[in-house]
């Protein structure tokens, strides 16, 4: 995968997470923060099962997956860039459907690679059933221009 995106490189924000699973669903929420500031990113919100990320993107998006990360409670609320192959895959310990990690294996293994592929993790600590906490609650908007920042386009 290269690290640099081109101009005319579509840049595709995908949001993973359960909005129904408390701090979970602080992907979701920033990224649909994130498609009211910009028109220059393409943005998606994907719960469940993520076998079909694969097929969001193609071989030359610049891909970003914002994700819920489990994080102590200082680092609740803080955005992090983690490695694509740093991620920890899960497959046959999950009843769940595929994970972010196993979902760019998935992608790898079908020749569907994006040209560049960023996972932003968002601190959490909450993943039971219910509302988002309202630490993160609160910093969904702050979060969105962050991830502005993040990707270059403020």
């Amino acid at each position: 995968m290269s690290d640099t995106s081109s101009p005319r490189q579509r840049i595709l924000v995908i949001g993973v997470g359960h909005r129904d699973r408390a701090d979970d669903g602080i992907g979701p929420a920033v990224v649909d923060a994130l498609s009211h500031r910009t028109d220059q990113v393409t943005t998606v919100v994907r719960e469940g099962d993520l076998a079909v990320l694969p097929l969001l993107w193609e071989r030359d998006d610049d891909v970003v997956i914002v994700d819920a990360s489990l994080a102590s409670s200082e680092r609740v609320g803080q955005l992090h860039e983690v490695e694509p192959d740093q991620l920890l895959s899960s497959i046959g310990l999950s009843t769940h459907g595929l994970n972010v990690a196993d979902a760019i294996q998935l992608a790898e293994r079908i020749g569907r690679s994006p040209a560049r592929l960023r996972v932003i993790g968002i601190g959490a600590r909450d993943f039971g059933h219910g509302s988002m906490s309202r630490q993160l609650h609160d910093r969904v908007d702050e979060l969105a221009d962050e991830l502005l920042v993040l990707l270059d386009l403020d």
